[in-house]
C-alpha cells in the first residue's frame, strides 16, 4: 500500500477543540442575539422598567376652585392639612401614634392600633385631613414608620351657613352634594406631577432639572347668594322651627328681576366639616326636593288668571255664602266666614268658598294654561342637582271638582322654589325669570372669565294685572290674614297658606303645612321670599307660624340692600319697635312677674325649684333666677325662663341684687335678714334661718 502524503492522521485533541469553538461561538451568538434583542428591539421597554426603579412620579394635587358669594366674599376656600399613614413594618411607637391621632382625629385609640397591627402591607392610611395647627405635637412626632402627606382640604369659611346648596367634598376633594357635585369637573382642576429620584433605601430625593407638570387649579364660582342674608335667614328659620314645634322649615328668597337666588335655607341643616355626623334628611335641599300642596298661597295664581282674563276686578262684588260651599258631596269651609263682599276682601280673608266658586268663570284649559305658565308641574331649571317637577293634572284628567280645589291649593303638588318663583313673576310685572345660583365663573386668580346672564322664561300676565294683584296682596298684609308680616313704613305684598297634609291617603287633622309667600318693597320689588313650616304643632296657620319669620328676616336684612336712607331708617325703626329691654323680675312672686313681662310683650316660663329642676307645685313662689338676664334687649314675644323658690324651698341666692330687692326676696321666702352695708349685695351667709347679707 502506498502512503498518501496529503492525508493527516486522525487527531482527537483537534476535534475536541473544534467542538468547543463551535459551542462557544454558538453561545456568544445567543448572548449577542439576546443583547441585541434587549438593547435594540426591546430597549425602550427595559429602559422604562429601569427608570421606574430609580424614579418616582409624585402627584401634585390641584387646589379646588374657590366659591364666592354675590359680593365676592369667600365662602369655600382651600387650606393645607396633613394626612397620616404608616408602614407597620417600620413603626416604632404605635401606641404613641395612636394616642396622638385619637386626640386629633376623634376616633378611639384602639381603632388606630387595630388598623396598624391588622394590616399586611407596607402602607395603611390612619387619618386624613388633620389640621396640625390645632395639634402641634403631631408635627414634632418622629417615627421612621409614620408617613405624612401634605394635602389641600376644603375650608368652609362660614361653617354650616349655606351648607346644603354649596355642598360637600370627600377626603380626596371630590364633590359629593350640592354645587360641589354639579360643578365638580370645573372646581376640581387638573393635578400635575414631578419626577423624583429614589435611592437604594427607597427614599425620594429631588433630581437636577426634574421632569415636572404644574397642576392647574380649579375654576371658581361666584354665587348669587348673599352670605350675610343667608346667615340671618338660617338663624330665624331655626328659631321659627323651634318656636312652632315644626318638623322642618324652608326659606327661599329671589331677586324678581334677575332670578338670582339670594337665600336658600332648610332646617334641620348640618356642618360640612363634620360630614360623618350629617344625615340625609339634613343634607337634602328641601326647597327643590320636597313637594307639598300649597294651600291658600295658590289663590294669588287663581286671582291672576281671573284678572288677566278680565273675568273679575278687585272691587267686584262676590258672595262668601256664609263660609260654606257644598261641592258634590264635599263641603268647602272658610275659617273666616264671609257673606256679600268684594273679591279684594275675599283674598284678604282667604275665602276658600269665593275662590272655589270663581273658577267656574274659567274654562278648564284656560285655567290649566295659567297654572302651567306660572311654573307648576315644570322644573324651574335651577342649577342644583335633584330638582323635582311636582305634579299638575292635565285638563283631560280634571274631574268636576278639580278646578275648585286647585284654586285653593289642593289637587296639585309643588316645590317651594316653584311657588316663590311664581310670586317673583307677579312682582316682576308678570315676567318669569329662571332661578339661578351661579352669577359668574372665576379664574383661580379671582378674575371673572364668564358672566352668567339672567334668563327670561316667559311673560305670564300683563303689567296691569301684576299691578292690580300686587295691590290686592298688600291688603292681605295690611288688613288680612298676614298682619304678622307687616312692617310700618314698608309695603309688603304676600299671601298666607295653611294646607292639610295627606297621610295614608286621607287628609290629616293634625299635620299641616304653614307658609307665607311675599315680596317687598311692593312698589319696586327687590326680594320675593317664601317661608314654609312643615307640621308645626304650636300654631298651624301660615299667618302665625310663617309670617313672623318672614317679618324678622326682612327687618334684619333690608338694611343690607341698596335702598334709600329713608327706607332704611323706617326698617330700623320698625325693628327697634319690636324689641324690649328685659326687666329684673327676681324677688317678685310669679303672678306679679308674669304681669310685668306680659305688659312688655314678653312671655314667662317657670322652670320650678332650681335645686330639683321641677316645676313648683301650683305655680307659686318667688322668682329666684331668670334667663336671659335683665338689661338685655330682645324681640317682643321672646320667652324669659324663671326659676321659682317655693315657700320653705331652696334658699334664695340674692347676690347681685339691689339691697332692697334682696331683703324682699328673703322675707318673701320666710327668712330673717341681717344687713351690712348698702348698694348691691356681694356676699351672703346663712346662720340657721337667718341670712346675713353684705352690700357695697
Amino acid at each position: 500500500m502506498q502512503h498518501d502524503p496529503t492525508s493527516r492522521p486522525y487527531d482527537p485533541i483537534t476535534w475536541k477543540v473544534g467542538v468547543m469553538i463551535f459551542f462557544f461561538a454558538a453561545a456568544f451568538g445567543v448572548v449577542g442575539g439576546r443583547l441585541f434583542w434587549i438593547q435594540v428591539v426591546e430597549g425602550a421597554r427595559y429602559r422604562e422598567m429601569a427608570r421606574k426603579q430609580y424614579e418616582s412620579k409624585v402627584l401634585l394635587r390641584a387646589e379646588r376652585g374657590r366659591i364666592y358669594d354675590r359680593s365676592m366674599r369667600d365662602v369655600a376656600t382651600m387650606m393645607r392639612v396633613t394626612s397620616f399613614a404608616a408602614d407597620p413594618t417600620l413603626l416604632k411607637q404605635p401606641e404613641l401614634v395612636a394616642e396622638l391621632l385619637a386626640v386629633a382625629d376623634g376616633k378611639p385609640r384602639q381603632w388606630y392600633l387595630d388598623r396598624i397591627r391588622g394590616h399586611k402591607g407596607r402602607f395603611v392610611w390612619l387619618a386624613r385631613s388633620v389640621n396640625t395647627v390645632m395639634f402641634p405635637l403631631l408635627d414634632t412626632l418622629s417615627d421612621p414608620g409614620l408617613i405624612r402627606v401634605r394635602e389641600p382640604k376644603r375650608h368652609f369659611v362660614y361653617g354650616p351657613v349655606a351648607a346644603q346648596i354649596i355642598g360637600t367634598t370627600d377626603v380626596d376633594n371630590n364633590g359629593l352634594t350640592g354645587l360641589e357635585l354639579l360643578y365638580d369637573s370645573l372646581l376640581r382642576g387638573n393635578s400635575g406631577f414631578v419626577v423624583m429620584q429614589r435611592d437604594g433605601r427607597g427614599r425620594l430625593r429631588p433630581s437636577v432639572n426634574p421632569q415636572r407638570e404644574a397642576p392647574k387649579n380649579g375654576m371658581g364660582l361666584q354665587l348669587t347668594i348673599d352670605v350675610e342674608m343667608q346667615r340671618v335667614a338660617e338663624q330665624e328659620l331655626e328659631r321659627g322651627v323651634r318656636e312652632t314645634g315644626a318638623a322642618s322649615g324652608t326659606v327661599i328668597a329671589l331677586d324678581p328681576a334677575t332670578g338670582d337666588v339670594l337665600v336658600m335655607a332648610s332646617w334641620p341643616s348640618f356642618d360640612p366639616t363634620k360630614l360623618d355626623r350629617a344625615t340625609n334628611d339634613a343634607i337634602r335641599i328641601r326647597g327643590i326636593t320636597d313637594v307639598y300642596e300649597p294651600g291658600s298661597t295658590m289663590k294669588a295664581i287663581t286671582a291672576a288668571a281671573l284678572l288677566e282674563e278680565r273675568r273679575i276686578a278687585p272691587d267686584d262684588p262676590t258672595d262668601g255664602l256664609g263660609g260654606q260651599l257644598d261641592l258634590r258631596g264635599y263641603v268647602i269651609r272658610d275659617d273666616h266666614p264671609l257673606g256679600r263682599t268684594t273679591y279684594r276682601q275675599a283674598l284678604e280673608q282667604s275665602s276658600n268658598v269665593v275662590f272655589a266658586n270663581s273658577t267656574r268663570m274659567l274654562d278648564d284649559r284656560v285655567f290649566y294654561k295659567y297654572v302651567r305658565d306660572f311654573g307648576f308641574g315644570i322644573p324651574t331649571g335651577i342649577d342644583l342637582p335633584g330638582e323635582v317637577r311636582g305634579r299638575l293634572k292635565r285638563p283631560n284628567e280634571f274631574d268636576p271638582t278639580t278646578k275648585q280645589y286647585m284654586a285653593c291649593g289642593y289637587e296639585l303638588i309643588s316645590t317651594a322654589v316653584q311657588m316663590v318663583n311664581a310670586y317673583a313673576a307677579i312682582a316682576n310685572g308678570g315676567v318669569m325669570m329662571q332661578p339661578r345660583l351661579i352669577k359668574a365663573f372665576v379664574e383661580p386668580d379671582g378674575r371673572v372669565v364668564k358672566d352668567v346672564r339672567p334668563q327670561t322664561i316667559r311673560r305670564v300676565i300683563g303689567q296691569e294685572t301684576s299691578r292690580m294683584l300686587t295691590d290686592m296682596l298688600t291688603g292681605v298684609v295690611q288688613r288680612g290674614t298676614a298682619t304678622a308680616a307687616a312692617i310700618p313704613g314698608v309695603r309688603i305684598a304676600g299671601k298666607t297658606g295653611t294646607a292639610k297634609q295627606l297621610v295614608d291617603g286621607t287628609y290629616s287633622s293634625t299635620n299641616y303645612t304653614a307658609s307665607f309667600v311675599g315680596f317687598y318693597p311692593a312698589e319696586a320689588p327687590r326680594v320675593a321670599m317664601i317661608v314654609m313650616m312643615d307640621r308645626p304643632t304650636q300654631t298651624i296657620y301660615g299667618g302665625t307660624a310663617a309670617a313672623p319669620v318672614f317679618k324678622r328676616i326682612v327687618q334684619k336684612t333690608m338694611t343690607m340692600m341698596q335702598l334709600d336712607a329713608d327706607t332704611k331708617d323706617r326698617i330700623a325703626a320698625s325693628a327697634a319697635a319690636d324689641t324690649v329691654v328685659i326687666p329684673d323680675v327676681r324677688g317678685l312672686d310669679l303672678a306679679t312677674a308674669e304681669t310685668v313681662l306680659r305688659r312688655l310683650g314678653l312671655r314667662c316660663s317657670p322652670t320650678g325649684d332650681p335645686a330639683t329642676g321641677q316645676r313648683a307645685a301650683g305655680q307659686t313662689g318667688t322668682i329666684n333666677t331668670q334667663q336671659p338676664r335683665h338689661g338685655i334687649r330682645v324681640e317682643r314675644g321672646s320667652t324669659v325662663s324663671v326659676s321659682l323658690t317655693p315657700p320653705g324651698g331652696t334658699r334664695p341666692d340674692v347676690r347681685g341684687l339691689l339691697l332692697r330687692r334682696a331683703v324682699t326676696v328673703l322675707h318673701t321666702a320666710g327668712y330673717e335678714v341681717r344687713v351690712r352695708g348698702s348698694g348691691t349685695v356681694t356676699e351672703q351667709q346663712w346662720n340657721g334661718d337667718t341670712c346675713v347679707i353684705r352690700a357695697r
